[in-house]
């Protein structure tokens, strides 16, 4: 993975779906992480995966909705930037957490690949000394040391 690729984690339970909006951005040169639902997702982030932008949809069977998810990860994680999709439901007022956007399905590809992109650059310039104490810590972590035999 190039150091200036992107990562998004898509959050789509539809398998077609997902499948084909993870390959379009891939083709776009983003790292996509899949998630089929919210729970996923969680545990995903709580890995410790960094993610730049959160692709999610709202309806979900399992755990929370798009929405909430939304919310958590603004609250956990604000360095990520947020979009949120639907073709069934609305956002009402308080459903977007702060500088998150929604985007109506059916969206045309290249909306989804611009809004992405977009949101992918918020991050580097909003967050540009989080990426490097991220970068920083990830190479810290990389050295082991071994203790000495006799």
């Amino acid at each position: 993975m190039s150091e200036d690729q992107s990562t998004v984690l898509l959050v789509e339970d539809e398998p077609l779906i997902r499948l084909f909006i993870a390959e379009l951005l891939e083709d776009a040169g983003f790292r996509v992480v899949e998630a089929a639902n919210a729970t996923e997702a969680l545990v995903i982030l709580e890995a410790g995966l960094r993610v730049n932008v959160l692709l999610t949809d709202v309806e979900m069977p399992v755990g929370c909705n798009g929405f909430e998810l939304a919310h958590k990860v603004h609250e956990t994680w604000p360095e990520a930037e947020i979009l949120i999709m639907s073709g069934r439901q609305w956002p009402a007022f308080g459903d977007l957490p702060p500088g998150a956007a929604f985007l109506a399905k059916p969206c045309p590809n290249e909306a989804i690949v611009s809004h992405v992109h977009s949101a992918a650059e918020r991050t580097r310039r909003v967050h540009p000394l989080a990426r490097r104490m991220q970068a920083s810590h990830e190479a810290a972590a990389k050295i082991l040391p071994f203790p000495k035999t006799a």
